[in-house]
């Protein structure tokens, strides 16, 4: 029988492959092959150059990073691993299902998943059979997992955004939507942490839902969530969304649209009221001036931007339009927390957390113009980038102090492959990861994912 051998040299510890043999009544051995050095515990191969070659070449170590943080965060529990191939890919590329199962197989994503092959009718499968109920188990861990990081600072931020899809499964009429195409839309609702952006709560409506009715629903479920303090835009307020919210103990900041009431109560303030050295607030935008007045079981503050009413009266003029009495340049914020007005200011000013998580959501995740037909393969691919965007916001925050984005390291790690050489004369094999940069490096010691050179 065979085995490792270490043989103990002044120049160092060999490792061979031996066999006993017994040669005139004694046990002795002999080498079958050297197989290198031994150097703090791991083997440098002795292998001739002419001997070695490459097996295949994948790519790995942006796949090991996701994989790590899913493996944190209890997304890797989800029990259909090609659902976690779809959500692994959502970070990698922009790719429609069709063509995912050739590509995969260049990628290491099926080994460090341990599934075997993965094609196209599998993936479909999976999207059309994932379980709803396990989703709201690891969305929930999730939403556990991300408050408690956040800490004593409770505040939610929520924003509605929407996108394409194809296909007569939803029975809805096409609008226009924020980048004026008229097309059939589906709206992706979502709530995250006012901090480190991370995802709380989700919901997809239909395309022709107002913004108002939308907030109506998710109050209901921020409500049955504890929420503390929700962040809203003026397109999802209301005078009923905020009694609702009230009568839930959620408390509110969020813009208002000007009515006839509140235009009334801008005009009963003098301009050189508000324009005051005393009420001018500098934001990360610009210097705004700000004044409070009680209303509504809470407080409204007019805000004042000099620079946006300049702006906007002169592209009236330009157009030929009479500015007459519009208001340009005033908004209104509606708030009834215990935060002074500077803080409650900033706090909506500076919600872009929400933008971000979108801009991501679209851009580096994939909620694009959805290429899927059937209506579970809709809503399942809108929970499969929740997933995803779970996974980037959470790398984006262990990677906080390093001036690297997730986004940036997932481009930068996408350059680590796995290659497995073998040797030809005895068929041994061994993986061998290329060099990274020094960012790459310093990114997966972030991410604790261990590797070797």
């Amino acid at each position: 029988m065979a085995f490792i051998r270490r043989i103990k040299k002044k120049s160092g510890i060999y490792l061979a492959k031996v066999e006993s043999y017994r040669k005139e009544g004694k046990v002795k051995q002999r080498v079958i092959k050297y197989l290198g050095k031994e150097i703090d515990g791991e083997i440098v191969r002795r292998v001739k150059s002419s001997d070695i070659g490459v097996e295949y070449v994948k790519r790995s170590l942006d796949i090991m990073a996701i994989d790590k943080v899913a493996d944190e965060l209890g997304i890797k529990e989800i029990r259909d691993k090609n659902i976690l191939a779809l959500v692994y890919s959502q970070l990698m590329g922009n790719r429609t299902i069709n063509k995912m199962g050739e590509w995969l197989r260049f990628s290491e994503i099926p080994e460090v998943l341990g599934i075997g092959e993965v094609n196209s009718i599998g993936l479909y499968n999976s999207l059309s059979y994932f379980d709803e109920e396990e989703f709201k188990v690891i969305e929930r861990r999730l939403k556990e997992f991300f408050m408690s990081i956040e800490g004593s600072n409770r505040s939610i931020v929520i924003d509605v955004s929407d996108t394409y899809f194809e296909g007569d499964s939803l029975e809805i009429e096409s609008r226009r939507g924020k980048d004026g195409k008229v097309k059939k839309l589906r709206q992706f609702c979502i709530a995250t942490t006012f901090k480190e952006g991370f995802p709380l709560l989700y919901s997809s409506y239909q395309g022709n839902l107002s913004n108002i009715n939308i907030m109506k629903d998710m109050g209901m479920k921020l409500g049955e969530e504890g929420c503390e303090m929700v962040v809203m835009d003026r397109g999802m307020s209301s005078i009923e969304n905020i009694k609702m919210l009230k009568s839930l103990g959620i408390k509110i900041i969020c813009g208002l649209r000007k009515n006839n009431k509140l235009i009334d109560i801008i005009k009963g303030i003098r301009r050189e009221e508000i324009y005051r050295r005393e009420n001018r607030l500098e934001l990360k935008s610009g210097s705004v001036y700000i004044k409070g007045i009680k209303d509504l079981g809470g407080e409204i503050i007019i805000v004042y931007n000099p620079q946006l009413e300049i702006y906007r009266n002169e592209q009236a003029f330009e157009k030929g339009i009479d500015i007459g009495e519009k208001l340009y340049g005033y908004s209104l914020i509606y708030h009834d927390t215990d935060l002074v007005i500077e803080e409650v200011v900033k706090r909506y000013y500076e919600k872009d957390i929400i933008e971000r998580a979108f801009k991501q959501m679209k851009g580096v995740i994939g909620i694009r113009p959805v290429r899927v037909w059937l209506r579970e393969h809709i809503e399942n691919h809108f929970r499969i980038c929740y997933l995803a965007y779970a996974i980037l916001s959470y790398i984006n925050y262990k990677l906080e102090g390093t001036g690297i984005s997730g986004k940036e390291s997932l481009e930068i790690l996408k350059q680590g492959y796995k290659v497995r050489l073998v040797d030809k004369s005895s068929k041994d094999g061994w993986d061998l990861w290329v060099p990274l940069e020094p960012k790459g490096k310093e990114i997966l010691k972030k991410l604790g994912v261990v590797y070797k050179t």
